[in-house]
């Protein structure tokens, strides 16, 4: 009955670790609680009886998992290595409080258990900043619910044999002395505690600051920031750049936060190779986090999520000088993360946050907002949705209110006592600020796509990841780790295994002709692949296979439909291969990374121009983005090319050519800009003004 109600409860109606954990907690006080009353007899056979009521609970969730095909073998791992060893765990703490005698064994080993289960735990998340935590009553946390592939791992086993020597050693504990061969037992056991608690952070299971310092290895000092870095993928001025925007950004959140940062008060940045790499010390994977709980200011974040995510980041660590007393945050999440939001306004590159939630009718309720405020309603949407919403309702306030109300309210987590108004009047004035929001068909785009996402909660299988996504992602991480090779024989295998997913055969095609396997490419694409975006690499593959005559007939037979297109990514697809030579110029940039000098520079067409510099820019090739830049100065100019434009300022300013970059921001504000991109311009011109006056290494 307990197993059917369960079907209904989203996540736990998953045969996963979160019903795991749950049949762990309910197994181990139920064990405890019993042990610590009958006779010593019953103790094993007791716990093994728990043990199959809880897998009977179990069934139901087992069985709708395998019905829609939801069931992995984490989740039965986690079934077994969850609930099993809780369960002897409880009996064990029972048992020692019955056989020891002690006043209210029940009350004792209830008392015990809430020390193991809340109080250890809570010893660790104010002591280290990793987000994954094990626990010998619910077995463990693995991070950040937005990373939806949980995984049995290493660390998971070796903390579960800490458990099993922990059982054997309260077991035996009231007979130790009995004979030699108990005595035998209790010093193995103690031995073996000793030595595996002595290894815990090589194991993975804890992650103190000392040891991801020593793991990541380089470190850089600001003035106000130590960058702790894996210097085997950041070279010494990738590093220096992002510690010069760390400042950067510090510096604007203070400013419009009304801030007063002490000047003894350095942040500690933890910036890791990929991903993957931070997944494995911390527990978060694709979600960057700041541990605003912990007294060391401190952020982590992988390389290819920083130019997302940092600024965001940073207002969670300044947010901690007016948070709460308990854990330097607010009892609000949708303050805490509308805060960051509504500053870093990082939902979308072309839409506002405003635009973005205007574009979706009905607006939010002052009673969805006041939702949104709790922990269920912030997480019960999918994040893009709450993070935007609370992003658009902060910015109202901040730009309406002094900061200073902004700060009571998240101390407080209370916005009617912080502000003069009521909740239904702020709402009411922030919803005529949102319908006197210009809105084009982009911002409906952006705005659908946003609000269509779906949270963990309204997911069929939140943690099933079949073959197809895993080879994905090894592929993903393989390119991170720059190994191009293991990752072309991975996207080979994917290939096989799905070759009608567009996705992985528009990725393979690519790798084809990156690696001259030009025909294998033209063979891959069928006349019946509808894709536009495959027929067009065909033409590539065709031109390269020395069949000029071919990809032009292919070409032109595909104009219509790429004319016609309202994708971005087509409206100069032509231009670049208007003839023999931009192609070739074209698919030299693109599969060979071959970029032109100043003398053949010139003969290449504006759209192959424009994206030379763009690769310059990704490239990070100073002398070629000062030359394409200042020999573009004198050509039109276009929103179409905004992007590379924001990230041509953007280096140019880093590396000194201020009088340049302010030539290239002026040229850029004269166009007919979306109300995001003057944003970010915007930004730009502050990039410029604060490089004007920065030192990059601390005294």
């Amino acid at each position: 009955m307990i197993g059917l109600l369960l079907l209904g409860i989203p996540l736990l109606r998953d045969f996963h670790f979160e019903s795991a954990m749950l049949a762990g907690i309910i197994g181990c006080f139920w064990a405890g609680i019993r042990s610590s009353q009958q006779t010593a007899k019953q103790d094993f056979f007791s716990a093994l009886k728990i043990l199959g009521l809880l897998f009977l609970a179990g069934l139901p969730l087992f069985v709708y998992s395998l019905i829609t095909g939801c069931l992995t073998i984490d989740g039965i791992g986690f079934w077994l290595f969850i609930p099993l060893p809780s369960v002897f765990f409880g009996t064990a703490i029972g048992r020692l409080t019955r056989k020891f005698r002690f006043p209210f064994p029940k009350t004792g080993t209830i008392l015990v258990l809430l020390f193991c289960a809340i109080g250890l735990w809570l010893i660790e998340f104010f002591t280290f900043p990793q987000v994954y935590f094990y626990n010998h009553v619910w077995g463990v946390w693995p991070g950040p619910i937005y990373d939806e592939a949980v995984h049995l791992t290493g660390s998971f086993f070796y903390f579960r044999w800490l458990t099993f020597l922990w059982i054997v050693m309260l077991w035996v504990i009231p007979v130790w002395s009995r004979n030699r061969q108990t005595k035998l037992i209790t010093a193995l056991t103690l031995l073996s505690l000793i030595f595996s608690y002595t290894n815990l952070d090589e194991a993975g299971i804890i992650s103190p600051r000392q040891i991801i310092q020593q793991q990541l290895g380089g470190e850089f000092q600001t003035k106000h920031f130590e960058l702790f870095y894996d210097d085997t993928f950041y070279s010494t001025e990738e590093i220096s750049y992002w510690a010069a925007r760390h400042e950067f950004h510090f510096q604007q959140i203070i400013e419009q936060l009304n801030i007063t940062w002490p000047d003894n008060r350095k942040i500690e940045s933890y910036l890791y190779a990929h991903a993957w790499q931070k997944k494995k010390i911390t527990g978060a994977k694709f979600t960057s986090y700041v541990p605003i709980w912990l007294e060391k200011d401190q952020l982590h974040i992988a390389k290819q999520q920083l130019d997302d995510v940092l600024k965001h980041e940073l207002v969670h660590v300044v947010s901690k000088q007016f948070g709460n007393n308990l854990f330097n945050g607010s009892w609000n999440i949708g303050l805490i993360e509308g805060l960051a939001e509504g500053i870093a306004k990082d939902a979308s590159s072309r839409s506002t946050l405003h635009q973005i939630v205007a574009a979706e009718k009905p607006y939010p309720t002052a009673e969805e907002i006041q939702s949104a405020l709790s922990m269920w309603g912030f997480y019960g949407s999918a994040g893009a949705i709450s993070y935007t919403t609370m992003g658009s309702f902060t910015e109202y306030l901040l730009a309406e209110y002094p900061a200073g109300y902004f700060k009571e309210a998240y101390k407080s987590a209370n916005i009617k006592s912080a502000y003069p108004k009521p909740v239904e009047e702020l709402v009411s004035v922030w919803h005529q600020t949102l319908d006197n929001t210009p809105l084009d068909s982009v911002d409906r785009q952006v705005s659908e796509f946003i609000f269509a996402q779906r949270s963990l909660f309204e997911k069929p299988c939140p943690h099933s990841v079949d073959k197809g996504l895993r080879l994905w992602d090894t592929y993903q991480f393989q390119l991170s780790e720059n190994d191009s090779s293991a990752a072309y024989n991975n996207l080979d295998e994917l290939y096989v295994f799905t070759p009608d997913n567009d996705l992985v055969l528009e990725a393979w095609v690519r790798s084809q002709l990156v690696r001259k396997n030009y025909a294998a490419a033209v063979n891959a694409i069928s006349s019946n692949d509808t894709l536009l975006t495959l027929q067009v690499l065909k033409t590539d593959a065709l031109y390269l296979a020395k069949g000029y005559q071919k990809a032009d007939s292919l070409l032109k037979n595909l104009a219509p439909d790429i004319q016609s297109s309202t994708a971005r990514n087509f409206r100069y697809t032509l231009e670049m291969r208007q003839d023999s030579l931009q192609w070739l110029y074209h698919t030299n940039r693109r599969f060979a990374t071959i970029l032109p000098d100043s003398s053949e520079f010139h003969s290449h067409n504006l759209p192959n121009q424009m994206l030379s510099l763009n690769k310059a820019v990704e490239e990070n090739r100073p002398q070629l983005i000062f030359l394409y830049a200042s020999l573009l100065l004198n050509y039109p100019t276009d929103t179409d090319w905004f992007d590379i434009y924001e990230a041509t300022i953007n280096k140019l300013a880093y590396h000194g050519h201020f009088e340049l970059s302010k030539k290239w921001i002026e040229r850029t504000s004269s166009l007919n800009l979306r109300l995001r991109y003057s944003e970010r311009l915007q930004e730009q011109q502050e990039w410029v003004n604060f490089l004007s006056n920065y030192n990059a290494v601390a005294d």
